[in-house]
């Protein structure tokens, strides 16, 4: 069990209208208040609701206004530097070549994916935003299997795209998955997730120590792990309240994973996605469980 606090229920509905404030004021865009009520719905006891106020209270959210920000900063602050750093200086012109249809750039974008992945996977959702709202032409993506054709051609940077690193796991999926370990070590390859984690960038760097890594937001075990925040003096306890209350829904949980993908203890969600490190009470779709954010 967890420890309930004196005034608990003063702060659950703190914390409950800071929240509606928040969706009626457009903020958090994309969900509405019938949606958050039902997430709350799904708590019963006590327990559970000062737990569910505890999570609505880490939650980090970017609205697609604000996930269209992150992708300016990538686009006309972050890649222009690293590539400043890296004396690549035909390409500061970057990203106004990325619009211009009658020249080459030399430049692709990629989306972090392998050969298997769904269209829906929301590396794809940004480039998409990229093509809408910052005239990228398509014809400069490229998918990660028709790199050595490109560098054929005499294209001079590769720049992966991708809303959220985590472990780091997945992106080494999509090296794997086209054989990309070599054309890394000899090629100009950037990863640029708008939003990323210490972990995940410390595991790529240790793994694949020439590839470039650059973010518009970095989020830090200490500061955006959950238990770690909200239950500091009884972090198992609060961890085995969790677990009885996923298996009492059904909820399951690959090993490993018992606290969000990697074990990360994460409440983030972007409007079009929760990463699957966050905490699956967030995005979990079940017969006795409604998700608050998309997966």
């Amino acid at each position: 069990m967890i420890t309930l606090p004196k005034e608990w229920k003063i702060y659950s509905n703190s914390i409950r209208d800071r929240c509606r404030d928040l969706i009626e004021y457009k903020i958090w865009g994309g969900i509405d208040l019938i949606k958050f009520d039902a997430w709350r719905n799904n708590f019963k006891t006590d327990d559970e609701k000062y737990f569910s106020a505890c999570v609505l209270d880490s939650i980090i959210y970017r609205s697609n206004s604000q996930t269209y920000s992150l992708i300016n900063q990538i686009l006309y602050k972050n890649l222009n530097n690293l590539f400043r750093i890296l004396g690549e200086h035909d390409l500061q012109n970057f990203p106004a070549c990325l619009i211009d249809r009658r020249n080459d750039p030399l430049v692709r974008l990629v989306p972090a994916i392998t050969k298997f992945s769904p269209v829906t996977k929301s590396s794809n959702e940004i480039l998409r935003f990229m093509k809408r709202h910052f005239r990228v032409w398509e014809n400069w993506m490229v998918n990660p299997w028709n790199i050595e054709k490109e560098i054929i051609k005499g294209v001079k940077a590769f720049i992966f795209i991708d809303d959220f690193l985590g472990t780091g796991h997945q992106f080494e999926d999509v090296i794997l998955d086209s054989n990309l370990s070599d054309i890394i070590k000899n090629n100009l390859i950037i990863y640029a997730p708008l939003i990323a984690h210490e972990e995940g960038i410390s595991y790529l760097n240790l793994i694949y120590p020439q590839l470039n890594i650059t973010y518009s937001e970095k989020l830090k075990k200490n500061s955006h792990s959950f238990f770690i925040n909200y239950f500091e003096h009884e972090q198992n306890e609060a961890k085995a309240f969790y677990l009885d209350m996923l298996a009492q829904r059904g909820i399951t949980y690959g090993a490993g994973n018992q606290y969000g993908y990697g074990n990360m203890e994460l409440t983030f969600a972007f409007e079009h996605a929760a990463p699957d490190n966050s905490l699956q009470v967030l995005h979990q779709r079940h017969d006795n469980w409604v998700p608050l954010f998309n997966r």
